[in-house]
């Protein structure tokens, strides 16, 4: 009776995150990128996706790094509010003024110098807000939490289109997230208040950001490659034909801070044969994703992108199983970090980093978007077959 009450209470929590992740990027993807793209151009979104790539690079490897952090490191030390707090405004500040020199000739002015700072930052705080959920388990306001920031993008939107300055659309989006948090939640309460877990919480965390900083950098390696070696365009072509494999691996990522959040309140890890088991289970649901992927992007891209579909159509099937492959490896290195050290998940994901830049540099110079596309794929079926060996090393016997 009490293991059907917990699987019910797992499958509703898994239905909150999903739900809440769905909804905010459904209003992104199918309602505020299509409109830009009418707006602005394939040119001009380009520029948009890129400076939004720096966002996606940064905050949640900061925010959500830890995020996750404070799950595992509550274990074992009484950290406070502010431990973590302090820290997310120390790694944000320096990773903000860094994305900020990566920016080049995106940014033109003072003002969007100065907005992409203040999105930067609260990007950062809104990705590491929904650990107030997460701690306590309740996610149904974790669905609500992400219900604000669509609401907010929406809002944002017209803002934009009466302003003509796009960083409103998720500016607006990101502070309405973080003021439903500060109304109804408490860990950013006691901001400065410090404790002697302090420089466990900044040690612990940094080499997990900088994990997520190469994770996250390598989820868009599109945009930085094909920026600096075909242009804003091709940045927008390769957007669209990945852009539900990415979204997929989006969806990943609430199932991952559900199974996160239950393995790290055992104290028994993993053995070998519950690894593989949730090895077997990543594989199934993967390829269940990649068939979804394959039906689903042409009509999404005819329907959205449809001056854009004959020029990225023979793109679709390599880069939808490369997105599905990152999802994999994702959810495998959720399951390896509840039993190692997290510098492993560094070394590895450093590794595919190196290994992504040098084989997509090399392609996209050789063969265009379709060498890129394919060094991705490469680099991909790499790290999963990596992360498994890895897992199956590290796990208790049993």
């Amino acid at each position: 009776m009490k293991v059907g009450r917990q699987n019910k209470t797992i499958i509703t929590n898994t239905m909150y995150t999903m739900g809440g992740m769905l909804l905010m990027n459904g209003v992104l993807q199918l309602v505020i990128y299509p409109l830009l793209n009418r707006q602005m151009g394939a040119e001009q979104l380009g520029n948009l996706l890129y400076i939004m790539g720096l966002v996606s690079i940064l905050c949640p490897s900061v925010g959500q790094s830890l995020n996750t952090s404070r799950l595992v490191v509550r274990r074992d030390y009484p950290v406070t509010n502010g431990d973590y707090d302090w820290t997310i405004l120390i790694f944000g500040v320096v990773g903000s003024a860094a994305a900020l020199g990566c920016s080049g000739k995106e940014l033109h002015t003072p003002s969007a110098y100065l907005a992409t700072f203040l999105l930067l930052m609260i990007t950062i705080f809104r990705y590491y807000g929904d650990v107030e959920y997460r701690l306590n388990l309740n996610y149904k306001r974790y669905f609500i939490y992400y219900l604000m920031i669509s609401l907010g993008y929406l809002g944002g939107f017209f803002l934009y289109r009466a302003s003509g300055s796009w960083f409103l659309i998720f500016l607006v989006g990101e502070s309405l997230a973080l003021l439903y948090v500060g109304i109804s939640g408490t860990v950013f309460r006691g901001f400065f208040s410090r404790s002697a877990s302090f420089s466990v919480v900044i040690h612990r965390g940094l080499f997990l950001t900088l994990s997520y900083l190469i994770t996250n950098t390598t989820l868009n390696m599109d945009r930085l490659v094909l920026n600096r070696l075909m242009g804003n365009v091709a940045v927008t072509e390769y957007y669209v034909v990945s852009l539900i494999g990415k979204t997929m691996v989006l969806l990943i990522a609430p199932v991952n801070t559900i199974v996160i959040s239950y393995l790290t309140k055992r104290r028994e890890t993993l053995t070998k044969k519950q690894f593989l088991k949730g090895v077997a289970a990543g594989l199934g649901v993967s390829a269940l994703f990649f068939l979804f992927c394959e039906i689903a992007t042409p009509i999404f891209i005819r329907l959205f992108y449809g001056n854009l579909y004959e020029s990225v159509k023979g793109l679709i099937m390599v880069t939808n199983l490369t997105q599905i492959l990152g999802l994999l490896s994702a959810f495998l290195f959720i399951l390896v970090l509840t039993f190692t050290d997290e510098r492993w998940q560094l070394w590895l994901q450093a590794a595919h980093f190196v290994l992504l830049l040098v084989l997509a540099a090399a392609g996209t110079k050789a063969f265009g978007i379709l060498g890129f596309a394919w060094a991705s794929l490469a680099a991909n079926c790499l790290r999963v077959g990596a992360v498994i060996l890895l897992g199956v090393a590290k796990a208790r016997k049993g």
